[in-house]
């Protein structure tokens, strides 16, 4: 067997891009069920974006408090990750 050692390794682009793919589909959800919440608009809905802001019960307040909640909490663990993985010893590189 002989390893092809002239090619540089381009494994972990495409994975970085189905992450990012993942994580914009995860945040697109957050707000479609934020404008769903909106519209439907339950007793008792007060949003309250990281315990500092008062957003309204309206589609577009439910809708900012979801993309930006689990946006901001899913980049913070992808972040965390990624800063992690740079003192990985088996990593592929």
């Amino acid at each position: 067997m002989s390893a092809n050692l002239d090619r540089e390794p381009t494994a972990d682009v495409p994975g970085r891009r189905v992450v990012l793919a993942v994580y914009l589909v995860v945040v697109a959800v957050a707000g479609l069920m934020g404008a769903l919440l909106g519209f439907v608009n339950p007793e008792g809905m007060d949003p309250t974006l990281f315990f500092l802001v008062d957003l309204p019960p309206t589609i577009l307040g439910m809708v900012a408090f979801g993309v930006t909640t689990v946006g901001v909490g899913l980049g913070a663990l992808l972040v965390l990750v990624r800063y992690v993985a740079r003192f990985d010893d088996d990593r592929v590189t």
